[in-house]
């Protein structure tokens, strides 16, 4: 009972991990893509003869560039704090890790190795076999679950 409230909680945190990832994937783009219109408009400003001139030249690059570093700024520090959460949802998950196989080691029945049969290696093949293909399709697609299907394999062997 406790073992699959383990279970249930950790899938949760692993898929709220995923989720979590993707949206810092998001957010490093985002700062990728500021940081390279801020390094435009600050080249675009560079003028040779901005020292002769008696006016500001180009003043909306440089409104614009001051608006772009308070985004980045602000990318950034949302960035920090998603960087917290995942560290929370790693050190979690160990935790439930280490939960799951001290309870699976503790409440997992011996097996005698002379009463093993030929039908339960069958069956261990195919449901290798078929968890394996399965991991195979989530790798292109999803590789953060093919990582965690997999790892639930090495557990259960």
């Amino acid at each position: 009972m406790i073992n699959d409230f383990l279970k249930k909680y950790q899938e949760e945190l692993i898929s709220d991990k995923i989720q979590l990832k993707e949206d810092m994937d998001l957010l490093e783009t985002k700062i990728n893509e500021e940081n390279k219109f801020l390094a435009l408009l600050e080249e675009s400003n560079e003028s040779y003869f901005k020292e002769f001139t008696p006016r500001d030249i180009n003043a909306k690059n440089n409104e614009k560039a001051a608006e772009i570093k308070l985004i980045l700024e602000d990318l950034n520090k949302e960035m920090d704090i998603k960087n917290q959460q995942m560290k929370f949802y790693d050190g979690r998950l160990v935790e439930i890790n280490a939960l799951l196989t001290n309870t699976a080691v503790i409440n997992r029945p011996g097996v005698d190795n002379t009463l093993v049969n030929n039908d339960t290696l069958d069956n261990s093949n195919n449901y290798l076999k078929n968890a394996l293909s399965d991991i195979n399709n989530y790798i292109v697609l999803d590789p953060y679950r093919a990582k965690i299907e997999l790892e639930k394999i090495i557990s259960t062997l």
